[in-house]
């Protein structure tokens, strides 16, 4: 519920159980027969303060809970690990996910008037505390083979500001996103990284960041309206540089940075039909979005005469250049 403590200071406050029971029956025999029942009260408590009639201040705290999916559960044996998303194993039960998160700031509205337009913003700071976090381990054993694990505290922290500016047939919007992921129990993981030890394990300390999530993120986009019914417009991403999935205890070198640039257009025929077109990557950047490492044993190098592969680090690139067009419906 929301109630107005002032005619300026707004507060809310509320809460919600969840009840999860996740039942694996297994239509063979009964090796992968499982019952496991989650259950958690999440509260929440916010409030709002109107500084002026175009800023708002706003703050707010908050739990959360996820149960493990029946993927998760069914490959959470470092053992018996398995290819991650294409079957399950009979395996020990994994703890939900309980999440902590404080957020705060400010967001406002601005009409500058003569026709230059009207711009909307927001600028907040956030913290998120993950208790029995779950994470893809990848099989230090058999390659492209993995298992999902509780892995302890996690912190996800960060900043968040967006901009939107309409002005006559302009409309602007940019977005940056600051989240820095950490771990914060010391532990002891299965890793496929070149720095793990004889037994495949790496040590995570307090601190170190999780991999496959960057730092910084930074979105912007321009729409033109030509007519009411023909628009035009560009975007770009840009996203830096992360830590390759298995690189727990951050010692290999990151994935780079990238920034991507697409142009799009559309044009509504009539209330029902709309042609539109699309570019990707029009500069044709090439980029990777994720890494991992692999056994630079187990695949022959047939591009270096079946040599050895020196390099672990395994790739998976983007898109080149991409052309779309198409027709739209709506009945």
């Amino acid at each position: 519920d929301t109630f107005d403590v002032t005619k300026d200071f707004a507060m809310t406050g509320g809460g919600r159980f969840n009840v999860a029971n996740i039942r694996l029956e297994d239509q063979i025999g009964s090796a992968l027969n499982g019952n496991a029942t989650y259950s958690r009260f999440n509260p929440i408590i916010g409030g709002t303060y109107k500084i002026t009639p175009g800023i708002t201040a706003y703050a707010g705290y908050s739990e959360a809970n996820r149960a493990p999916t029946p993927l998760e559960l069914g490959c959470a044996d470092p053992a018996r690990p398995c290819i991650i998303a294409t079957f399950l194993v009979s395996d020990p039960p994994l703890k939900q996910i309980v999440s902590h998160t404080v957020e705060a700031g400010l967001r406002g509205t601005h009409d500058f008037g003569g026709g230059i337009g009207t711009l909307g913003w927001k600028l907040g700071v956030f913290r998120t505390d993950n208790t029995d976090d779950i994470l893809a381990i990848p099989s230090p054993a058999l390659q492209g083979f993995g298992y999902f694990q509780n892995v302890g505290s996690t912190r996800r922290q960060g900043v968040e500001a967006e901009a939107n500016l309409k002005s006559g047939p302009f409309e602007l919007y940019a977005s940056y996103a600051f989240v820095d992921a950490r771990f914060r129990d010391a532990l002891t993981l299965g890793s496929n990284s070149p720095f793990a030890d004889a037994d495949g394990n790496v040590q995570v300390l307090p601190g170190d960041r999780i991999p496959a999530v960057p730092q910084h993120r930074f979105k912007a986009r321009v729409d033109f309206s030509v007519t009411d019914a023909f628009k035009v417009g560009a975007d770009m991403l840009f996203v830096g540089s992360q830590y390759f999935v298995g690189d727990d205890s951050n010692q290999a070198p990151k994935l780079p940075s990238y920034a991507v640039f697409n142009l799009h257009g559309s044009y509504q025929i009539n209330k029902t039909f709309q042609v539109y077109a699309r570019a990707d990557n029009v500069f044709d950047h090439r980029y990777s979005t994720h890494g991992t490492f692999f056994n630079t044993e187990a695949v022959p190098n047939f591009a270096n005469g079946g040599a050895a592969f020196t390099d672990p680090r395994s790739l998976s690139p983007a898109r080149p250049r991409a052309f779309y067009a198409g027709l739209r419906a709506i009945f």
